[in-house]
């Protein structure tokens, strides 16, 4: 993983003159183009005053969760504890939300805008244990670029 360029590309994606959705959905679509092992791509926004996530745009498989309440699975969890989670092996966690027999691992990072939990960036893996520091470092910075458009 080239973080150095992948951050260089993703400067570039968030600061063209296109729609918000458009953006998020190019960043989504090159980060499973990018990254080997990112084999689903997503954002989680809160969902107005509900305690609920609603998933916005993605890449990857179509899954069923397009609303999660707060605490549930990993992405409502974040939603809660307002930081990363990385799953390396998802069997080990009891409050999981099964996104099909091929996911192994999740890592999802919290977006924050003016201090306020806004969303998330969730990728899931058909691999085992492959998220390494790297990851949240560029995913945490997808996440500051995000925070930087007109949400």
């Amino acid at each position: 993983m080239n973080i150095t360029q992948l951050k260089k590309d993703i400067l570039v994606i968030t600061q063209q003159p296109l729609h918000v959705d458009e953006i998020l959905q190019q960043i989504c679509d090159y980060l499973k183009s990018a990254v080997s092992y990112y084999d689903w791509v997503g954002f989680y926004f809160t969902n107005g005053d509900k305690k609920e996530l609603i998933l916005k745009q993605f890449a990857g498989k179509p899954t069923e969760h397009t609303i999660i309440p707060f605490g549930k699975g990993i992405c409502g969890q974040v939603a809660l504890s307002n930081q990363n989670f990385v799953v390396q092996d998802v069997t080990e966690q009891d409050n999981y939300i099964s996104c099909g027999f091929d996911v192994k691992s999740e890592i999802v990072v919290p977006i924050f805008k003016k201090g306020v939990n806004i969303g998330q960036i969730d990728i899931d893996s058909h691999h085992i244990a492959p998220f390494v520091t790297e990851d949240e470092e560029l995913l945490e910075y997808v996440c500051e670029q995000v925070a930087k458009l007109n949400i």
